[in-house]
């Protein structure tokens, strides 16, 4: 696998109030826009430390120049997202890493010894493969690797479109 360095595409916290911390981001950080998705669901296909898991999150996206912010409230069942704010975290969680090839690079990393914590696959107009990998062992937070088909392609352009206007 090249270096993943190239396919760098989104800095992710995860906050206890998706609002609060909207609005944070926008006076501190200056995010121009966020689009809201409320009930994400993690449901069938989707795997949370090997096992079948079934969760939902309200997410907040928005762009900082060319790297995406995302915003994660966890608001049903067990996550890893739902784990951070347990043990008393807030805040950065994750870098993304928008690949070309999904399979090739989380076999990749799968090969270099690092754990996938979660993965799985959201649908619903659009398609994204997710898996993260805990990077704890080189003292990281959790590296996630993103593939997308044309139509999350395009919700993503359209997004930053949003945000720079």
């Amino acid at each position: 696998m090249t270096s993943l360095a190239k396919h760098f595409f989104q800095v992710a916290y995860v906050v206890p109030d998706l609002a609060a911390a909207t609005e944070r981001f926008r006076a501190t950080m200056g995010v121009p826009y966020f689009e809201r998705l409320e009930n994400v669901t993690f449901g069938a296909g989707c795997r949370h430390r090997g096992q079948p898991a079934e969760a939902a999150a309200h997410l907040a996206l928005g762009y900082l120049g060319e790297v995406q912010v995302e915003l994660i409230e966890p608001v049903r069942g067990r996550s890893i997202y739902s784990e951070f704010l347990d043990a008393g975290n807030t805040g950065l969680h994750h870098v993304a890493f928008l690949v070309p090839d999904f399979a090739a690079a989380t076999a990749a990393l799968a090969t270099s010894g690092l754990e996938c914590i979660a993965d799985g696959v959201l649908e619903g107009g659009m398609r994204v493969e997710f898996a993260y990998f805990d990077a704890a062992p080189d003292a990281a937070s959790c590296i996630e690797i993103l593939g997308f088909d044309d139509a999350a392609h395009a919700f993503m352009a359209e997004l930053k479109r949003k945000g720079t206007h």
